[in-house]
């Protein structure tokens, strides 16, 4: 079923292994934890190749090895099934060189302690010229464990001597050390980055609904891009509906003027920087009337007589926020577009 390679054919592969001169080298092989080679695993299912060569694979339940596939494989992820993998390759310099991902199970792709041979080309790469998701899997990950950023495949390093491309799965120019593939989750207000079990889905909602934001694309609302004082003070304006508009003036100016009227904001504050936790509080505290809070919470990076301790202690207080932990506010961390439609929602809801 196996084609047999020569060990130059694989280290030009660029894989991850350094086994003996004479090891023989197949089409798809599955590499234990520890770099060893293993003739099969539990969970992982082969059936051949079809008519084109298309290795044919299925993971069911799959854990704790690497996969490094030949020519063109077609991986299927059984219905239901959760598959782990410490890394995902492959590529054959004499053939095609497409992975094809189809099913409705889901697959992370994540390796605790990384090779050197991952570390710089990430958990997903090889020579590899194209890349297909079916059946409604979607595609998410980053650098981190956890990390939820759209990813793409690219070129990352053209070898000099024979002109081998090696490809990675990469969040803009960084190959990936996390993914997560599955099927798309039901999303909110129709964008496809916001999963209706997003912890923001409700709030982003609300937002569009009442004409307080859009979402950066017809598609997408990055909830988790960092947002700036002008946009929060748009928010805030629209939020509060809009207060001596002038026609032809867009909301972006009328919100700085009408912020710095309303003393939100001095005039020489630069609104394209980014908007922080403590900086949110304080502008929806004024907008608020800057009311005294009749409680107070205890965080030790929240200095008494600060110039946002009254207003954090108020949104404390409203339910708009909390600390980030039991003891912490983090009152210098920035906000995303999501924490501070999040933040709006709550108050004006």
């Amino acid at each position: 079923m196996k084609k047999l390679f020569s060990l130059a054919l694989a280290l030009a592969l660029c894989l991850s292994l350094s086994p003996p001169a004479m090891a023989a080298f197949h089409d798809l092989y599955i590499e234990g934890p520890n770099g060893e080679r293993l003739e099969e695993a539990d969970g992982v299912l082969e059936s051949g190749q079809d008519a084109d060569h298309h290795e044919i694979v299925t993971l069911n339940g799959v854990k704790n090895v690497g996969i490094t596939a030949g020519s063109s494989p077609i991986i299927t992820l059984a219905p239901g099934s959760k598959n782990e993998l410490l890394f995902l390759g492959g590529g054959d310099s004499e053939r095609t060189n497409d992975i094809t991902i189809k099913g409705t199970g889901e697959l992370i792709i994540y390796s605790p302690n990384p090779t050197e041979f991952i570390q710089n080309n990430g958990v997903f790469s090889g020579l590899i010229t194209s890349f297909k998701l079916e059946d409604g899997l979607v595609m998410t990950g980053g650098t981190k464990l956890g990390d939820n950023n759209p990813l793409e495949l690219k070129v990352i390093r053209t070898d000099p001597v024979n002109g081998s491309k090696t490809s990675a799965i990469v969040v803009g120019n960084t190959p990936a050390m996390y993914i997560r593939i599955a099927p798309a989750e039901p999303s909110a207000a129709g964008f496809t980055d916001v999963a209706n079990s997003s912890p923001y889905a409700e709030a982003i909602k609300w937002a569009v609904e009442k004409g307080i934001t859009n979402g950066t694309s017809a598609t997408a609302f990055s909830p988790n891009t960092t947002c700036t004082i002008r946009q929060i003070l748009t928010f805030l304006y629209r939020a509060n509906g809009r207060p001596g508009a002038v026609s032809g003036q867009s909301d972006l100016d009328a919100a700085i003027t009408w912020a710095i009227n309303e003393g939100l904001l001095a005039a020489t504050v630069e609104t394209d920087a980014e908007c922080s936790r403590s900086g949110a509080m304080q502008f929806m505290w004024k907008a608020a009337g800057s009311p005294t809070p009749t409680k107070t919470a205890s965080f030790s990076d929240v200095t008494a007589g600060s110039l946002f301790e009254q207003a954090i202690y108020w949104a404390v207080e409203k339910g708009i926020t909390n600390g980030t932990s039991s003891d912490q506010f983090s009152p210098f961390d920035f906000c995303t577009r999501g924490q501070i439609v999040t933040f709006l929602y709550r108050a004006y809801k």
